[in-house]
């Protein structure tokens, strides 16, 4: 007796081969096969797929970040998109610097053209002084807007509330094209709805992180097959 792995439409099966006769023994289903997709589409994306699926509209800063003494800075609330507009304008520089700093941790300022900093307002003192009175072009994520400090320095400063920039038709496109990144094969798969985009719109605030967590735990439990919501 051997026993192979076989696979079946939506996974694979264990069957054992006895005196040449197939014997099943228990099939795995891959998750979320039903719903023709790799995996839950609103769970954790790499910096790599983030930057890919980035739908913000960056190329407006474009001359200014080439401007010596440039400051741009996004401000918001967790979850609102600051992170998603870093990265983005990291990809259209080749000298970039990129660097998020954790909550409670310090980390090294890499030197790029222009200089990203995510979470701004986790910098030291010293930090935020060398970085603020450089002159090389600087991107803030930040929750605490710098405007006053950054003007101090002698920067020129443009300040960007990236929570006004949502609206539910941008909602649905962002959601909408995470599902299609994580789709399994041709053929039908889940949508979320304008309206549904909307909803949680009202009732979230421009915290996509949030809206993410709370479609998140609608795919876990969509057991019913291919629907849109």
């Amino acid at each position: 007796m051997f026993t192979i792995a076989a696979p079946t439409v939506g996974g694979l099966s264990v069957v054992s081969i006895v005196a040449g006769k197939i014997i099943p023994e228990v099939t795995y289903t891959l998750p979320f096969a039903h719903l023709n997709l790799r995996r839950n589409p609103f769970g954790e994306f790499s910096v790599e797929e983030w930057t890919r699926l980035a739908d913000v509209e960056v190329e407006e800063f474009d001359e200014f970040l080439r401007e010596p003494g440039s400051a741009l800075q996004f401000v918001g609330e967790k979850g609102y998109g600051k992170t998603t507009h870093l990265l983005a304008i990291r990809s259209r520089f080749a000298d970039a610097a990129y660097v998020h700093i954790p909550e409670g941790e310090r980390a090294e300022i890499p030197d790029g053209n222009p200089q990203l900093i995510d979470e701004a307002q986790r910098l030291t003192r010293q930090q935020k002084r060398r970085a603020f009175h450089s002159n090389v072009p600087l991107v803030l994520g930040t929750h605490r807007d710098f405007n006053r400090e950054l003007a101090r320095a002698g920067r020129r400063v443009r300040t960007i509330a990236v929570g006004d920039r949502m609206n539910s038709t941008l909602l649905s496109r962002i959601l909408n094209s995470r599902i299609e990144w994580v789709r399994r094969d041709e053929g039908p798969v889940p949508g979320v709805r304008h309206r549904t985009a909307a909803r949680l719109l009202e009732r979230f605030g421009p915290d996509v992180r949030r809206i993410q967590y709370e479609l998140y735990l609608v795919f876990q439990d969509m057991k019913d097959g291919i629907r849109d919501v």
